[in-house]
Parts: C-alpha cells; structure tokens; sequence
C-alpha cells in the first residue's frame, strides 16, 4: 500500500496548527474535514484514521488539540515517552515515516 505511507511531518505540522491556530480551531470544532481542507491538508485514509485516533485518545484523557479553544503546549509534552514510542512503532507498522 504505497499510497498509504504516513507523512509524519504533515501529521506534526496539523498537530501544531491545532494547538497554536485559534481560528483552524474554530473550524475543526464543528467540521474537522472542512478544517483540514480549507487549510490544505490532503491526508490519505491511513494518515486522517490516524489523526481521528489521536483525537479520539486525547479527548479520552482530557485533552483536546482541536477544541481547545486555548492551548499552548509543545507536541512531546502532550505525552510520554513511551507513548511517543508506541506512536512511532505504530506509524512505522503501516509503512510510514515518508515525508
């Protein structure tokens, strides 16, 4: 499944944009397609299950990159260690990695 290589740095571009960009924000809250479209992100199937995965397991700790409406954080510190490890192995498990 070559078209289904995970962009990590697309992912952690969106990642940052969520965090930092109150107005995509306001959009993702009600439409997350519409977001994402709007502001240029062409995610392939593997990449957007991956990003409804993370929201989903954000928002099951309590934390919300897309609905927030204030939230400052850096990526790594959203998570542990471990955590960014499982993520890795996960991403690198469906072939991605490519930028």
């Amino acid at each position: 499944m070559a078209d289904e290589h995970v962009r990590v740095p697309i992912l952690r571009r969106l990642a940052e944009q969520a965090m930092s960009d109150p107005e995509f924000r306001a959009v993702a809250r009600t439409n997350l397609d519409e977001a994402l479209t709007t502001y240029g992100y062409d995610l392939n199937p593997a990449e957007h299950a991956l990003v409804l995965r993370f929201r989903s397991t954000l928002e099951e700790a309590g934390v919300d990159l897309f609905l927030s409406p204030e939230l400052s954080m850096d990526l790594n510190a959203l998570l542990e260690p471990d955590e960014l490890v499982s993520i890795e192995r996960e991403v690198k498990a469906r072939g991605g990695g490519a930028a």
